[in-house]
């Protein structure tokens, strides 16, 4: 049974993306949103910090069981808690479907440490991140399938770029998750990116970062643009997730400016590029062009 903490960790740290998107939602929402933030971290380490699958699984299962229980007003962990309190309007509390989709997603990551195609990669990112960001637009008050829609394909593009962005922090940490298909088609073995040698990349790394890049630009630009043709209202109430939108397209543009970088050192935009970023989006959704 996971270990009950005495408060939560800052996990949405200043300077971060989350800490300017959550400073996009409304005051009286940014409780629900981070505890939402704090619950999905929580969950999702599991896979990455348990070496145990056994012991994985058995965490995942308790998890599973507890929110069920907290749909039943039995909630006792204190990262669910908040979430079962009142939630101020227009916000609402995500379905049960939303949390188990993503419980069940991290008990497959469990024993998948490879993706074979980009298919199956889309589908667990889905109903991960995916799930993650429609939880956030329950939260932020969105009710319109479309907008409930478009948030949860956000996940998609929001998870290849996290996964470029991180792709050499993971490799030391024996992740790889460029789908097989996709390093055949490139030329690149999987040991020139878990093992890269120092200061080199795989000779033909170039051409599959443009693909990592252009893939997740293209899934992220197409989220930006359904946001965008959202009704007015509903566009305002998902702005926060306009915002991780077009911070995490500014950072695969740099990391994809940057080459090789990215298989030795973690890339980042600074906390003032950050700031603009989102004041921009505040301001009015700078359109999908100039992104």
């Amino acid at each position: 049974m996971p270990q009950t903490p005495n408060a939560p960790p800052p996990l949405i740290r200043p300077g971060s993306s989350l800490y300017y998107a959550l400073q996009s939602a409304p005051l009286t929402l940014r409780p629900a949103l981070q505890a939402w933030v704090h619950w999905w971290h929580e969950v999702s380490a599991i896979p990455l910090t348990v070496n145990d699958p056994g012991v994985a699984q058995t965490k995942l299962a308790w998890w599973h069981q507890e929110v069920r229980q907290s749909f039943e007003g039995k909630s006792s962990h204190p990262r669910l808690r908040p979430l079962f309190q009142p939630i101020a309007p227009p916000g609402q509390l995500p379905p049960l479907e939303v949390w188990l989709a993503q419980i069940e997603g991290m008990q497959a990551l469990v024993s998948q440490t490879r993706w074979l195609d980009e298919i199956s990669q889309r589908k667990h990112a889905l109903a991960t991140t995916g799930a993650a960001c429609e939880g956030a637009a329950h939260l932020l008050g969105a009710r319109s399938e479309a907008a409930l829609s478009v948030a949860h394909e956000l996940g998609w593009g929001i998870r290849q770029a996290h996964h470029l962005a991180r792709l050499g922090q993971d490799a030391r940490l024996g992740w790889l998750h460029t789908p097989v298909n996709i390093l055949q088609q490139h030329d690149v073995k999987a040991h020139e990116l878990l093992r890269p040698l120092p200061g080199q990349a795989p000779e033909h790394w170039p051409a599959l970062l443009s693909y990592l890049h252009a893939q997740a630009r293209q899934s992220l630009k197409a989220s930006w643009q359904a946001l965008a043709q959202l009704p007015r209202a509903e566009r305002e109430t998902m702005r926060p997730l306009a915002v991780l939108a077009a911070l995490q397209i500014a950072l695969i543009d740099e990391i994809a400016a940057q080459g090789e970088r990215v298989l030795h050192q973690r890339i980042m935009l600074t906390p003032l590029r950050k700031w603009w970023i989102a004041t921009q989006v505040r301001w009015g959704w700078f359109s999908a062009t100039e992104r």
